[in-house]
């Protein structure tokens, strides 16, 4: 039995689909007990380097990854994740090649310029709905990410609205109607029934780039994409993108990059596969991945306010692919900025801190 400060694990990294032999693992287990600090190289030995699968049981959770040359998609995706603590990449002098894991960086934002003003920015239409609260944080949450105005559409009153946020209470098609609206966001607090069929038609009737999330996302039909030229951005979690993959035909086969990329070149949607694990896929084959983010998210309304925070960046001028990388970086570092059980609410007024920090 060795003991000692740190453990370097360099037994098996990428490339490996197969268990750990027995007297492997408990070989690395008891290594990983007896030592105080434990590093991998490339990737922990038992990681599954493409889907992030743990090939065994018990394996040793890790202080640090030291990741070779390139990212892999195991780095981000769980449950692998979890075991790897702080990451860092080794340059060794490699190329990056296409399918390579992409991971989701500091954005570069500029500052509104000097003739600027809140229609320049981006006027983004937030289309409420049966649950008025969900729409007013995901407007609130836009109102910190970049756009220059942010509009409520809601057909009652609702909610009390702060006074810098401006509630639409026309019918949608004629809210819907100014043309200087930059985006849509359609889908927090929707609701599911007759009526919130009928919004979200209206709003896909439009040539607007457009954030489909939450209801939105239960209730999204792939005919209503048929005849649809303008970007959209759908936000799931994994149920709601199980269901995006039964209304499009998709198989539940394969990594979560690969389903996500699967379900973007089908739907012609930049998928946001949202959760403890966040990948990012575009209709023209682009991937990227966002870091392990707080745990501190698993809290109602932090979908509404990643939701929000992409239309925002959307509303602004950023390519859907582009707003939706910067809407999770801006995301997860808000949750940072936060600290310990936030609520969503705290979660929204750290957006602009995150976004300052991008200038």
């Amino acid at each position: 039995l060795r003991t000692g400060d740190v453990l370097v694990d360099c037994l098996f990294g990428s490339g490996l689909t197969r268990p750990l032999q027995t007297d492997h693992a408990e070989l690395l287990k008891r290594l990983a007990a007896s030592h105080r600090h434990r590093i991998a190289l490339d990737v922990p030995s038992g990681v599954q380097s493409d889907t992030g699968a743990l090939l065994g049981d018990d394996l040793p959770h890790y202080d640090l990854t030291l990741a070779l040359g390139a990212w892999k998609f195991a780095h981000t995706l769980m449950p692998a994740a979890a075991t790897m603590g702080l990451l860092k990449l080794v340059p060794i002098g490699v190329e990056p090649h296409e399918g390579a894991a992409r991971m989701l960086a500091k954005p570069l934002l500029r500052a509104p310029g000097a003739a600027a003003h809140k229609y320049t920015r981006g006027l983004l239409a937030v289309v409420g709905g049966a649950m008025p609260g969900a729409g007013l944080l995901a407007a609130t949450a836009a109102q910190g990410a970049g756009a220059g105005y942010i509009k409520l559409l809601q057909e009652t009153e609702g909610n009390a609205l702060p006074a810098d946020l401006v509630a639409d209470l026309r019918p949608l098609d004629q809210a819907l109607h100014d043309v200087r609206i930059a985006a849509i966001l359609v889908g927090p607090g929707l609701g599911r029934d007759a009526a919130a069929r009928a919004r979200l038609a209206e709003v896909l009737a439009r040539s607007t780039p457009v954030v489909v999330d939450a209801d939105a996302l239960m209730l999204l039909e792939s005919g209503q994409l048929a005849e649809r030229r303008s970007a959209i951005v759908a936000t799931p979690h994994e149920g709601e993108f199980k269901a995006l993959e039964k209304a499009f035909g998709m198989p539940e086969i394969g990594s979560k990059p690969e389903r996500a990329l699967l379900l973007a070149q089908e739907s012609r949607m930049v998928i946001v596969a949202k959760g403890p694990d966040t990948v990012i896929a575009a209709p023209d084959g682009r991937v990227a991945c966002a870091s392990s983010a707080s745990s501190w998210l698993s809290t109602a309304g932090t979908g509404d306010v990643l939701a929000g925070t992409i239309a925002s960046r959307l509303a602004t001028g950023a390519s859907a692919f582009d707003a939706a990388c910067q809407g999770v970086w801006l995301h997860g570092e808000a949750a940072r900025l936060a600290g310990a059980a936030f609520t969503s609410s705290d979660l929204a007024a750290a957006i602009p801190t995150a976004l300052a920090d991008c200038l």
